[in-house]
């Protein structure tokens, strides 16, 4: 990493510890949205290395989610197993069935993906145990010893920290040698089948590991939310988290969903005021987007902004050095 990279990332990670000190808590509630939205975009991009668009995000997020409801509210236990127990259960409900779909190809995985987000809204809506379509009630705050996390921002910070754990997890697995295994598969399945990557065993592994993290995002929405709700793991928010990543850039696996995610979060609060126009100009906007930034947001940062940046006199002062390239 540079230094110019290294001053910015701390730049940004002192800006993001003294937000709560400068935000209401209306901006900070939206924040945590975004922390959990950000999540969920994440381990859609990151199966995406594999070729795989999956759309049954919701459903391993409500999983999580009801794991450590049901286990605080009607067993007692401290939250923090609870994310644990949640995605060992992702992870083995997803072998279940990726053994079947995976080996079948992208096509049975997207409709198995559609039809596992429909069938557990369904479930968790249907089944008494789970609280019905009413939701789970309320369930004990997180804690850490005496102390509680009742505050906005304790809980942004509580965010932070599994959003920071997401990003080192998946940035170590992208630059391993499975995630290079990973990138020959999402580049040409074929040629990587034909240099002896075993496709169907090396995509399962990716979406399970998606499939632990998405549980993780529903352990953390419970402890802001408090309760679980059927209607929040709708289908629909699989969509929602296909369209972070295409806002934030598809090309940028770590930092594409978090920028669209705060898009696409942050756009629809504040037209609120307008609230029987608040859908139409959301659609707009994601469409506008896509239509003249078709890479995304830090795509066209990358192919019209850094060859500006990289030019700028100030910057060259700065690295104390002579003009350089875009690639440079």
């Amino acid at each position: 990493m540079s230094n110019t990279a290294k001053i910015a990332l701390g730049v940004l990670i002192l800006l993001l510890i003294a937000i709560p000190r400068w935000v209401n808590p209306y901006v900070l509630q939206i924040l945590i949205l975004t922390i959990t939205y950000a999540m969920l975009g994440l381990a859609f991009s990151f199966t995406l290395r594999v070729g795989l668009p999956r759309f049954d995000i919701a459903a391993w997020w409500a999983v999580g989610a009801y794991t450590t409801a049901l286990l605080m509210k009607k067993g007692g236990m401290s939250f923090w197993p609870t994310i644990l127990i949640g995605g060992i259960i992702a992870v083995l409900l997803g072998w279940l069935i990726f053994k079947i779909t995976i080996p079948r190809g992208m096509i049975v995985f997207l409709m198995f993906g559609m039809v596992t987000a429909m069938a557990m809204q369904q479930l968790f809506g249907s089944i008494s145990f789970f609280g019905g379509w009413g939701g789970t009630g309320l369930v004990p705050r997180v804690t850490i010893g005496s102390f509680k996390f009742v505050r906005k921002p304790e809980l942004y910070y509580l965010g932070l920290f599994f959003l920071t754990l997401n990003i080192v997890v998946y940035y170590l697995l992208y630059n391993s040698k499975i995630g290079r295994a990973w990138n020959a598969i999402g580049s040409s399945m074929k040629l990587a089948s034909s240099v002896g990557v075993d496709v169907v065993k090396y995509r399962m592994a990716n979406v399970l590991i998606g499939n632990f993290f998405l549980a993780m995002a529903g352990s953390y929405y419970i402890a802001y939310s408090l309760t679980a709700v059927p209607s929040t793991f709708g289908f629909h928010n699989s969509i929602y988290v296909m369209m972070y990543a295409i806002v934030g850039g598809l090309f940028h696996s770590l930092a594409g969903p978090i920028i669209g995610a705060a898009i696409i979060t942050f756009v629809p609060e504040y037209f609120r005021v307008v609230k029987e126009y608040e859908p139409i100009i959301t659609s707009a906007v994601i469409i506008l987007i896509i239509i003249f930034m078709p890479m995304g947001v830090l795509g066209l940062i990358d192919q019209r902004l850094k060859p500006w940046f990289f030019h700028t006199k100030w910057y060259i002062r700065l690295i104390g050095g002579t003009k350089v390239s875009a690639k440079g």
